[in-house]
C-alpha cells in the first residue's frame, strides 16, 4: 500500500483482517503506509473491540445496543444481529422454518468490527488542505438482510461499505465523482453531483520512520511470548515421543507374560497406535517446532536491527558504538 501510494496512485485496502481497531496489527498498517482506517475517520470514538473485552471495558463506555454497535461501533460479526453467531439449537429451529426477531435494543457485550476499508494516497499534497482531493462521504455496516428463503445472514459477517468523494481543487473545471467501496469489492458508480460539505477529509501524515520505537518494543515482548510458547510446545512434543517409545517397549515387553492371547493382541494394537501418534508428534516437535524457533529468531533480529537503525537517524546513538 504504501509503494502505490508513493507512485501517485489512491490506495484501497480492505477485507476481513481479523484484527480489532487500535491492535498491533491496526497500528503497523496505520504507521506504515500513508492510509487511514475509513471507519475511524469518520467514527474515531468508536469501539476498540466487543464491550466484555479488556481494552473496551477500560474505556468505561456504556454497554452498547445491538444497533449501537451496527450504526456507531461497526460491528460486523459475533453480535446477535448475525444467525451464524447463534447457539446450534436456535440455528437448527431456523433451518426447521422458525424465524426470530432479534431487538436491536438489547445490549450487545460480543459484536466487534474485524473488517475494513483502508484508504490512502491519490495526487495532492498530503501537507496541502486543497489539495487533499478523496474524501470519506459515507461509511456503514452493510448486507445485514438475511436470505428470504433461508432465513440466514448472508455471511458470519457484514461488509463495510464506504463512499469516497474526489473532489477536485479550486479553479479546476472538471467534475467530482464517488467510489463505492466494500469488504467484498470495489464498483465505480457515475458522477453524483457536487460533494456534501459535512464530508470528512482524510488527514495523512508521511511516514518519517521505518519503524516507531513503540510498536518496536511491542513486536519484540510478541515474538518472546511466541517463541515461549514454541519452545513448551516443543519439550511436550518430544516428551511424549520418548514416552511412546517407553510405552510401546513395555507393551512388547507384556506380551511376553500376557496370559492369554486376546491381551496379547490388545497390547500390539495399543503399541502400535501409542507409537504413531508419538512417531507424528516427535516429527512435528524436531522438525517444524524448530523451524518456527528459528523463523521467529530471524523475525526478532530483523525488528532488532530496523529499531537500531531507527534510532541511528534519529541521532540518538553516535556513529561507531
Amino acid at each position: 500500500m504504501r509503494g502505490a501510494a508513493e507512485r501517485g496512485h489512491l490506495v484501497i485496502g480492505l477485507g476481513d483482517f481479523n484484527m480489532v481497531p487500535l491492535s498491533l496489527a491496526h497500528r503497523l498498517i496505520e504507521s506504515q503506509a500513508p492510509v487511514r482506517d475509513i471507519w475511524r475517520v469518520a467514527f474515531p470514538h468508536s469501539s476498540l473491540g466487543a464491550a466484555d473485552s479488556p481494552v473496551e471495558a477500560a474505556r468505561g463506555v456504556p454497554m452498547p445496543s445491538v444497533q449501537h454497535n451496527l450504526t456507531d461501533n461497526g460491528a460486523t460479526c459475533d453480535g446477535p444481529a448475525n444467525t451464524w453467531r447463534w447457539p446450534k439449537d436456535q440455528q437448527k429451529r431456523l433451518a426447521k422454518g422458525e424465524d426470530f426477531v432479534v431487538d436491536m435494543l438489547e445490549e450487545d457485550p460480543k459484536g466487534r468490527r474485524l473488517d475494513y476499508v483502508f484508504f490512502g494516497g491519490g495526487e495532492g499534497d498530503v501537507h496541502d488542505l486543497d489539495s487533499r482531493r478523496w474524501h470519506v462521504e459515507d461509511v456503514h455496516v452493510g448486507m445485514t438482510a438475511r436470505h428470504p428463503t433461508l432465513r440466514c445472514s448472508l455471511s458470519d459477517h457484514f461488509s463495510v461499505e464506504a463512499t469516497l468523494a474526489w473532489r477536485w481543487q479550486s479553479g479546476s473545471h472538471n467534475h467530482p465523482e464517488t467510489h463505492n467501496n466494500t469488504a467484498n469489492g470495489f464498483t465505480t458508480h457515475s458522477p453524483p453531483g457536487p460533494t456534501d460539505s459535512n464530508t470528512t477529509t482524510l488527514t495523512i501524515d508521511p511516514i518519517t520512520t521505518p519503524l516507531p520505537a513503540s510498536l518496536s518494543t511491542e513486536i519484540l515482548a510478541m515474538i518472546a511470548t511466541y517463541t515461549l510458547r514454541e519452545r513448551r510446545q516443543r519439550r511436550l512434543r518430544l516428551g511424549h515421543f520418548v514416552g511412546s517409545v517407553v510405552f510401546s517397549i513395555g507393551c512388547f515387553v507384556g506380551v511376553w507374560f500376557a496370559p492369554a492371547n486376546w491381551l496379547s493382541f490388545l497390547l500390539l494394537v495399543l503399541s502400535t497406535l501409542g507409537f504413531a501418534a508419538g512417531v507424528i508428534d516427535g516429527l512435528i516437535g524436531g522438525l517444524f517446532m524448530s523451524v518456527e524457533i528459528r523463523a521467529l529468531k530471524e523475525f526478532q533480529w530483523e525488528i532488532e536491527n530496523a529499531a537500531a537503525a531507527a534510532v541511528r537517524r534519529g541521532g540518538k546513538v553516535e556513529d561507531g558504538t
